[in-house]
């Protein structure tokens, strides 16, 4: 049996994969920097998942995702210190999921007639689709894989590099309304590969 390596306040390493979600968040707590991102390596994934399933939008997913990491290092780093970290998460997530999908659709009743949230999900429940949703991500990587290199590249590009379309466009020698287009139709069909994957009418 494996014993995580343990550092003077008597916690396991926090680049100790053994390292427990308790034992993190309090390094994170005192200010470790390297144990919360142990811990986005850990959740990344089923985070990115969950989000996916709830809002259908592969292109959201990312600023989504950065969004709960964020709140979440601030909570902690105020002194936040929740019983059960993945929950805790996770209720991020969804709250975020949340925010988006009220900005997306509109009112349509009376301020003082709004319908309750609904309750974020419980640990059970989470559990019980973290396999699921990590199928689903895997899905979507395979989907992106088959993509044309081009295509990839400029995904990358809006993504994980920021870039805006007009410098995609200046990059790549394309009117940026082409890129715009582009990128919309790329956004459509992966929608729709992960509808038939999934056996659901695309939306």
């Amino acid at each position: 049996m494996r014993v995580g390596l343990t550092n003077a306040s008597g916690y396991n390493n926090p680049m100790d994969p053994v390292a427990s979600d308790v034992e993190l968040v309090q390094q994170t707590v005192l200010g470790v920097t390297e144990a919360f991102q142990q811990m986005t390596v850990r959740y990344y994934r089923p985070i990115a998942a969950f989000i996916l399933k709830r809002v259908e939008r592969p292109d959201l997913v990312e600023d989504l995702v950065q969004e709960t990491f964020l709140e979440a290092f601030q909570a902690l780093k105020a002194g936040r210190r929740p019983e059960h970290f993945s929950s805790w998460l996770f209720g991020i997530a969804h709250n975020r999921c949340g925010k988006w999908l009220r900005r997306k659709r509109p009112i349509l009743f009376a301020p003082d007639q709004a319908p309750d949230l609904a309750a974020a999900p419980s640990e059970q429940a989470l559990r019980e689709e973290l396999e699921e949703q990590e199928k689903q991500l895997a899905q979507l990587q395979r989907h992106l894989q088959e993509l044309p290199e081009e295509t990839r590249r400029m995904l990358e590009w809006k993504h994980r590099d920021g870039k805006t379309c007009a410098e995609i466009a200046a990059a790549t020698g394309r009117p940026v309304g082409t890129v715009k287009s582009l990128l919309a139709r790329t956004y459509q069909g992966l929608r729709e590969a992960l509808a038939r994957t999934a056996g659901e009418p695309s939306r």
